[in-house]
């Protein structure tokens, strides 16, 4: 019996490494046929850009949401969402999450309705990416501070959710978490509600420095938490200055994503 169980462990451990061989090339070629043939189709007689970046956002959206269902299907990971009822009329909020794996932001724009995302300036700069993320609106974080904060604030007025990791990279695993500024300056300038989504990962996989293929031994469950919502003007009261209030709300929310505290 026992050594039944563990040839079947074995066949599914192999199961999983053969799809996972397949299954993130498939996410290139799907990026691929985003950026050449759905989104151009969708946008193609669309005027108002307004419009045109919702359109691109819910394409990309559903082709994520199709992408995560497949894996699940194959048996690759689980997925957990603890509080999705705070999603369902998220509107106009400042999104910010910890930056675990290498599908986080897969797994958050999947989850949210209306997602404008801060991304590296280099996606800008690729061939393929530069159409889907000038497609969908999504906001370059080489852009000038002030320009950066008008872009967000225009994106949340108009309704959309700004999605940021705070980190600006993936983190390491089993090293402290440490946050930029940037986000708590656009909170604070804004005025906008801050939604916290806490990511983890058991066991943990496809994290910086790792190659994808290099999975676990048994499947890993990616869970997101939706914190409850948080306004930042709390933090301007207990202050003497913008940049004060800024710091303390940057220091709070690390404690928060801090590993410990999601076994606590």
């Amino acid at each position: 019996m026992a050594m039944a169980t563990l040839c079947l462990k074995r066949l599914f451990y192999l199961w999983r490494l053969f799809w996972t061989l397949v299954a993130f090339p498939l996410l290139s070629i799907g990026g691929f046929l985003l950026a050449t043939t759905f989104i151009p189709l969708i946008t193609l007689f669309v005027g108002e850009q307004g419009e045109r970046h919702r359109r691109a956002q819910r394409v990309i959206r559903e082709a994520f949401r199709a992408y995560l269902a497949l894996l699940q299907i194959l048996g690759l990971m689980k997925i957990e969402v603890v509080g999705r009822e705070k999603l369902r009329d998220c509107r106009g909020k400042l999104i910010i999450a910890n930056h675990p794996t290498l599908i986080d932001i897969v797994l958050l724009i999947a989850a949210l309705p209306k997602a404008k995302c801060v991304v590296k300036a280099e996606l800008f700069a690729s061939r393929m990416m530069r159409s889907i993320v000038s497609a969908a609106g999504y906001i370059s974080n080489a852009c000038d501070p002030e320009v950066l904060i008008e872009k967000c604030r225009s994106a949340i007025e108009a309704g959309d959710n700004v999605v940021i990791f705070p980190e600006g990279t993936r983190s390491v695993p089993g090293q402290p978490l440490h946050f930029q500024r940037g986000f708590a300056h656009i909170a604070t300038i804004t005025g906008a509600l801050l939604q916290p989504i806490v990511i983890t990962c058991e066991p943990i996989t496809l994290v910086k420095g790792e190659s994808y293929f290099k999975i676990p031994k048994s499947r890993p469950t990616f869970r997101l938490v939706i914190q409850n919502e948080i306004d930042p003007q709390f933090f301007l009261k207990h202050t003497t200055s913008r940049s004060r209030g800024a710091r303390a709300l940057t220091t709070y929310l690390e404690q928060v994503y801090q590993p410990e505290s999601h076994n606590a």
